[in-house]
């Protein structure tokens, strides 16, 4: 078995929960919009189903090949014509728990996929 460190440039998740993560010994408790170099701390969203082509634009400047979309309520989705904004771009979409969220773009960080990560609060 190999063993690989992680990156230095990396925002890695080092923990979480439904109202915080931390990154970097930094705790975050407001919507937040993380990928390799970057974390954009000002992100104005607080449910899911508001998304909206604005809220997208400081994650398409990152150029992601996929975004991954954390939050507390699974039971709501993204607006149709988000996922339709993001599939004419090719840009995949996935929107998942808090916790898986942050599982998953730890995992694609480290496989060194272009990745954006919004977490929603």
């Amino acid at each position: 078995m190999y063993i690989t460190r992680e990156h230095a440039d990396m925002h890695t998740i080092q923990s979480y929960s439904d109202s915080e993560i931390k990154i970097n010994n930094t705790l975050y408790k407001e919507s937040i919009i993380i990928s390799r170099q970057a974390l954009i701390t000002e992100w104005p969203i607080h449910e899911i189903q508001d998304l909206t082509e604005e809220h997208l634009a400081p994650i398409l400047e990152l150029n992601p090949e996929v975004i991954i979309l954390g939050h507390k309520q699974t039971s709501l989705q993204v607006p149709i014509l988000i996922h339709l904004f993001l599939s004419k771009r090719r840009i995949g979409l996935e929107c998942m728990s808090i916790g898986a969220a942050c599982r998953t773009f730890n995992v694609l960080l480290n496989e060194q996929r272009s990745v954006v990560l919004g977490i929603i609060f």
